[in-house]
């Protein structure tokens, strides 16, 4: 775990009384990369909650030494906002300011569009959109 960017050490999630999974160890270093598979109702969006910080393990511990992000498949921004003003709200939040959200519009190609509501954007767009709301922050 020396090297590792995020470590997991026996993870338990509990959602009401159900205990989805239990055990769960791992460790990934820069570069690497983990699949995490099941079906509906298995706790893998409570996983990546938990290692983003969002949600407290039911037991274990997640250590992340480096700050990170997590990029839902919600957009999580408001559709009826210019794509700027929706991506400065979020901003504010994590305490950065315009610069930060011109500066992440710019990486991800969407200053052009920078006043055009989020609701008119392409699905390719709002991804890239969703991008810039983590850059941003």
């Amino acid at each position: 775990m020396a090297d590792a960017l995020l470590g997991v050490h026996d993870l338990a999630c509990r959602r009401g009384d159900r205990l989805l999974f239990t055990g769960l160890d791992f460790a990934l270093g820069a570069g690497e990369a983990l699949i995490v598979e099941g079906p509906n109702g298995a706790g893998k969006t409570s996983l990546m909650k938990m290692v983003a910080g969002l949600l407290r393990p039911f037991a274990g511990r997640v250590e992340r030494p480096v700050p990170m992000a997590f990029l839902a498949h919600e957009l999580a921004l408001d559709l009826d906002l210019p794509l700027a003003r929706a991506l400065g709200l979020w901003a504010r939040l994590d305490g950065a300011g315009p610069a930060a959200v011109e500066r992440a519009l710019a990486e991800v190609a969407l200053a052009p569009l920078a006043e055009v509501p989020v609701m008119l954007l392409s699905g390719g767009q709002r991804r890239r959109a969703g991008h810039a709301r983590v850059i941003a922050g």
